[in-house]
């Protein structure tokens, strides 16, 4: 007789196994810290480059209006406004990311946990199945 329950549950350890645990296996590695760090790092660089792009744009864009500047002298606000912009751009994109992978972070943790506890109900349900075959021997 075939155990539906078991069944389920081992269909649910399957897809889990060759979907998002092959993920999650390669997330168990880290330590949630350093996990997130890594992230922010990654983050910080490309944050960076995207701002970069952006001022580049823009000084292309307002090309003359820099060039008169730097030749009158004037360079200071534009500097100012440079550097604050950088500042705030990549202080916001740092706690986006920070918020985002600690989310993920928690998500894998609790599928983690949900995948044990099917695990150890599977087993408690082999143990049972083991139990009640030896029974029937004697």
């Amino acid at each position: 007789m075939l155990n539906e329950e078991k069944i389920r549950l081992m269909t649910r350890l399957t897809v889990y196994e060759d979907g998002l645990g092959v993920r999650d296996n390669r997330t168990a590695e880290y330590f949630r810290n350093d996990y997130v760090l890594w992230e922010l790092v990654g983050s910080f660089i490309s944050g960076t480059l995207a701002w970069g792009i952006c001022a580049a744009v823009y000084c292309g864009y307002f090309f003359e209006e820099i060039f008169f500047s730097v030749y009158e002298d004037t360079l200071g606000p534009f500097l100012h406004l440079a550097a604050t912009s950088y500042i705030s751009f990549i202080i916001f994109f740092l706690l986006v990311t920070l918020l985002i992978y600690y989310r993920r972070s928690a998500a894998f943790t609790r599928r983690r946990r949900m995948y044990g506890q099917d695990l150890e109900e599977l087993m408690g349900i082999c143990d049972a199945e083991a139990e009640l075959t030896e029974a029937d021997k004697i």
